[in-house]
């Protein structure tokens, strides 16, 4: 019995022995992966509307340019030989056409000032300077809306007549009740395209909102990016108290972008105005698009607006 006993304490030890053996000297064996925290419902949700946000919102900003003029011209040409039938939307003086498409700038400016404040004052670290130049670009926005539309009016009472002789003027002429005859460009068509055209452009800079994260917890951040570590902090804590906010605002954008593009739908199949006056509208606002984000924001001057998500961090890269 003591022999047999002896061998079995002699066995256990060596495979005491050999277990031990797999793990360095001091180390504990690894344990079990720690189970993740269960997901609030509200929080699952959240992730949910912001993937659909996101699909909205991010399409490529050339793509979309495709879309709209193909369908400002299809949309145009259909409208020409096919009568839409007459109901809510036909009426120009509808609550949407009103209060959504007439203040259309308003709307616009008032969501992407908050987003183009919030998301810069993230990523700039709190330098008021350098978000002052992202909010610059909804200034060039609105010399756009402003002189663009003021055009239109001109150039329609520049070019046209009153079925009245007598009458100079296109407002005086309708209140009249008489008919102008001259080229009025369509506002509406080129207030909605601007405006999702700057809504496609401002939001790409929330396409890596969550790898901002992940590049503001990095401890080498600082040293990597040439920041001060109260820059740092600022930027962490800025991240976290401001992105419940934002996601509430990008909710909103997205609202407002299907909603103007649902508008730029009526306002092309419906007789308001001819093909060319549309077809013209359309590619106004695309020029207007195209120097502001393709040219002016790239020049690198400190007086000038900067591109979105231009930042000394650079966690994303800028679509050309």
């Amino acid at each position: 019995m003591a022999g047999v006993q002896g061998s079995n304490e002699r066995r256990r030890s060596s495979t005491s022995n050999v277990r031990d053996s797999r793990y360095p000297p001091n180390s504990k064996p690894r344990g079990k992966k720690p189970i993740a925290e269960p997901i609030h419902l509200g929080h699952f949700f959240m992730i949910v509307i912001m993937k659909i946000c996101r699909k909205v919102l991010l399409i490529d900003t050339s793509v979309k340019i495709g879309l709209y003029l193909m369908g400002v011209l299809i949309g145009s040409v259909i409208c020409d030989l096919y009568a839409m039938p007459r109901n809510f939307f036909s009426d120009k003086h509808n609550f949407l056409n009103q209060y959504f498409v007439k203040l259309g700038w308003g709307w616009t400016f008032s969501l992407m000032a908050a987003f183009m404040f919030m998301t810069s004052f993230v990523y700039c670290c709190g330098d008021l300077n350098k978000v002052r130049r992202h909010l610059m670009r909804l200034g060039v926005g609105t010399f756009w809306w402003y002189s663009c539309t003021n055009m239109f009016v001109f150039v329609n009472n520049a070019v046209g007549v009153c079925t009245s002789s007598s009458i100079k003027d296109s407002r005086e002429c309708e209140k009249a009740g008489k008919s102008w005859m001259g080229f009025d460009i369509s506002g509406h068509v080129f207030l909605l395209i601007h405006c999702l055209l700057i809504i496609s452009e401002e939001m790409k800079c929330f396409k890596d909102w969550t790898k901002l994260k992940d590049v503001l917890n990095d401890e080498t951040i600082a040293e990597k990016k040439r920041l001060t570590a109260s820059e740092v902090s600022q930027a962490r804590t800025s991240h976290k108290q401001l992105t419940p906010l934002i996601q509430i605002n990008v909710i909103a954008i997205t609202m407002l972008s299907l909603l103007f593009e649902f508008m730029l739908l009526i306002s092309i199949v419906y007789r308001f105005h001819t093909l060319s006056q549309k077809v013209f509208a359309a590619f106004i606002a695309v020029g207007c698009w195209f120097i502001s984000y393709r040219m002016l924001y790239r020049t690198k001057l400190d007086v000038l607006p900067c591109l979105p998500g231009e930042c000394v961090i650079n966690y994303y890269k800028y679509d050309l």
